[in-house]
């Protein structure tokens, strides 16, 4: 297994890989990746699959929740949301048993250079998306490229203030989850919806 330093990610692989499949780092970026807590390669791979897994659950599980709730369920929307909660609190914990969460200035530093990558993946999306019929999908994957370039400057900005004792509130927009500093836009700038569709995140 190796461990990307430029983005914290984890490669399972025998050879080192040439490049980081995250955040495109070169060869020099992987490193053979040690965990003294965990034996074997098995148990390793498990808790990588059991994170993207857990991971991938807490998402659909809250748009289910959102489902439920347009819908007129709030209940069923509740016991979704209470089981992504208790799948969010299972890929945290493979996350910790991996042991690449570090310190809060390199988290920042990965999380940037992930976003960094995610938008420059955007492009190939859209592209394809267009050569195949399916301009809903490539308007989407151009919200989200656009988004993405908005949480990489967050993220810089946030870098360069990780000390500063005074935060701050953000606003996501619930249609294409742009992430507003401060207050909430009348209008979102990336797709347009009201004020309403912006969340506060507590």
């Amino acid at each position: 297994m190796w461990l990307c330093t430029n983005c914290r990610h984890l490669e399972m692989a025998e050879a080192k890989p040439e490049h980081c499949p995250v955040c495109g780092a070169p060869a020099d970026q992987m490193e053979l990746y040690q965990n003294t807590k965990i034996k074997g390669t098995k148990t390793l791979k498990n808790l990588q699959e059991g994170f993207a897994g857990e991971s991938k659950a807490n998402v659909r599980d809250l748009a289910f929740a959102l489902k439920a709730d347009q819908e007129g369920l709030p209940a069923i929307g509740g016991l979704f949301r209470a089981v992504a909660q208790s799948e969010a609190i299972h890929a945290s914990r493979h996350l910790q048993l991996l042991g690449v969460i570090a310190d809060t200035q390199e988290n920042l530093q990965a999380a940037f250079e992930r976003e960094n990558y995610a938008k420059d993946a955007y492009p190939d999306f859209i592209k394809d998306a267009n050569e195949e019929g399916n301009a809903a999908v490539a308007k989407v994957f151009e919200f989200h490229r656009d988004v993405e370039r908005g949480h990489a400057k967050l993220y810089e900005k946030a870098l360069d203030r990780i000390m500063d004792p005074q935060g701050v509130e953000y606003y996501v927009c619930n249609v294409c989850g742009y992430v507003a500093v401060g207050s909430a836009p009348d209008e979102c700038p990336i797709c347009g919806a009201k004020k309403e569709a912006f969340k506060l995140v507590v």
